[in-house]
């Protein structure tokens, strides 16, 4: 009897001949994006606590230790990748790079502070404080302070979103080889 031809894509091979990630190799580039956006908001958190306590300090105002900035970190690494999965800013995606960059930052930072201003607040409840104060320790609590740190926190975003973009476009592991790899580099990038 002659072998049958088959009719479909190999098992575990896609529609356009592309292979699946298995569930473990998904899960594994989750946690490697994860640990990335995790290390990069914990370097910027570090950053803000000890801005934060150096200025209070000079005041002789305590805050909290800069150890909550991994907590922080880890919080908003996890709100970052639910709100990318969510396609938070996929309708941008027919713009210029540029642009695409520029409005994720700006729609990540309104999220960031958000849950920000959700984190103070809870603070503020756990300590038995009124609300306003954990308002009040979020940029000074006046208009100025509050939107010098949103501006802060956009402009920190935008290399975070631009090496985000760029991997996209010209895929992770090409952009990791150019980055890390030791030796010449030599890519040759082709405008569809």
């Amino acid at each position: 009897m002659p072998n049958a031809a088959k009719t479909g894509p190999e098992p575990g091979v896609g529609a356009t001949g592309a292979k699946k990630a298995s569930l473990e190799e998904r899960a594994l580039d989750e946690l490697k994006h994860y640990a990335i956006i995790t290390l990069y908001l914990w370097v910027l958190f570090v950053l803000f606590a000890t801005y934060k306590r150096m200025l209070l300090h000079e005041n002789g105002i305590s805050v909290w230790n800069e150890s909550f900035a991994i907590v922080n970190a880890l919080i908003f690494g996890k709100v970052i990748l639910i709100f990318q999965a969510l396609k938070l800013g996929q309708r941008l995606k027919g713009l210029a790079l540029a642009w695409i960059v520029l409005g994720r930052s700006l729609m990540f930072t309104i999220v960031l502070i958000l849950f920000h201003i959700v984190e103070e607040a809870i603070r503020a409840w756990f300590n038995d404080l009124p609300l306003a104060t954990s308002i009040q320790d979020f940029g000074g609590g006046t208009l100025l302070g509050f939107a010098t740190y949103a501006a802060i926190f956009f402009v920190a975003l935008i290399p975070f979103f631009a090496i985000s973009e760029v991997a996209e476009v010209i895929g992770a592991d090409a952009l990791w080889k150019l980055m890390f790899a030791s030796g010449r580099k030599a890519f040759k990038l082709v405008q569809e």
